[in-house]
């Protein structure tokens, strides 16, 4: 299981405890119950039915006379998942609860996924860094051969006012090379507006990146109007040379919007694999047999209006890392990086 997985699995388990006890309301637990339960919220607070063209009325024809109450437990599990698996949505998942000897499952690219095989952290470190330094909360970085600088993100999790410092001291160290490698591969999604304030310390000019909106009722149109995300150089002074940014199928959500930030900037350069297509902010259910859930609950476009859910970013040059190159201390993705850079 991915490194994501389990992370999403061990912080939604515990929203979802508490949002049972908060609830405190008893609802009918049988397998109809539970089926129409997780059909009817995801009807009135799932945000891509429009971006993904799919009609909820018509999977729940479909998948409604499958569930009966004396449905096993198994059987609902398979239902349920079958018909989450036609959202092809990363940020969509069902945790059966701890009782329950049913695995964990996540729609989407990543729930297709049972490790990341393409990138090491540690191989990066061992392999490939002359000099490495880590600066809190999350910055792994260092120089690379013929002195291009490094930068590995683990996360987006804190306040732009958390980073202004960090990423002074990250880009100070790394003012004379020659390029940039920053690397969102692995790790875990955060905030959207980190990944907003970090991309600016690289921009050189002022753009809209993003549109988003969000569910704000019941009926299939009821959304909140688009808000502009805008990239804009942050800080006292901002890294402008050439950055090749590298991603894989684990780079997802909130490294995805960063991502969006980083594409407009005509300095960088996208290399290695696809990203994982699951952009859209998400929240936490619970149906009436303790299994929590989670859905996306809206539309994260690019500036132009164009939505990659699903999809995911396609890089300016393709590579996938392969595992037997990764036990032998090698990232393709990197070196491709550095020989564009040289």
């Amino acid at each position: 299981m991915s490194r994501i997985c389990i992370i999403l699995i061990v912080v939604v388990a515990g929203l979802w405890s508490c949002d049972r006890i908060l609830l405190g309301e008893e609802i009918p637990n049988s397998a109809v119950a539970n089926f129409e339960s997780l059909w009817q919220e995801f009807d009135e607070k799932y945000g891509l039915f429009r971006v993904k063209q799919i009609n909820w009325d018509s999977v729940h024809s479909i998948y409604k006379p499958q569930v009966m109450n004396v449905t096993s437990e198994e059987d609902l599990y398979f239902i349920l998942t079958s018909m989450l698996a036609i959202l092809n949505d990363s940020h969509v998942a069902l945790l059966p609860d701890v009782t329950s000897k049913l695995p964990f499952y996540q729609s989407g690219v990543l729930g297709k996924l049972d490790s990341m095989t393409d990138f090491n952290l540690e191989i990066v470190k061992t392999s490939y860094l002359k000099e490495m330094k880590f600066e809190e909360p999350f910055f792994t970085y260092g120089i690379l051969n013929n002195n291009i600088g490094y930068i590995h993100i683990e996360g987006f999790s804190d306040l732009p006012k958390f980073l202004e410092d960090p990423m002074d001291h990250v880009l100070t160290t790394l003012a004379d090379t020659e390029g940039l490698v920053i690397d969102v591969r692995g790790g875990y999604g955060g905030e959207d507006i980190a990944g907003q304030y970090i991309a600016g310390r690289f921009a050189n000019i002022t753009e809209v990146y993003m549109r988003t909106r969000v569910k704000s009722g019941p009926q299939s149109d009821d959304f909140s109007e688009f808000q502009n995300w805008s990239l804009k150089p942050e800080g006292d002074f901002q890294y402008t040379k050439p950055i090749v940014v590298l991603t894989n199928r684990f780079t997802i959500s909130a490294r995805e919007t960063f991502c969006l930030a980083m594409k407009v900037l005509p300095h960088v350069t996208f290399v290695g694999d696809t990203t994982a297509g699951a952009f859209s902010n998400q929240i936490n259910r619970e149906l009436p047999n303790g299994w929590g859930y989670s859905m996306s609950i809206g539309e994260w476009v690019d500036g132009s209006g164009y939505s990659y859910e699903g999809v995911g970013l396609i890089p300016n040059i393709l590579v996938k890392n392969k595992k037997e190159d990764l036990l032998n201390g090698k990232d393709e993705a990197l070196d491709k990086a550095m020989e564009l850079l040289n």
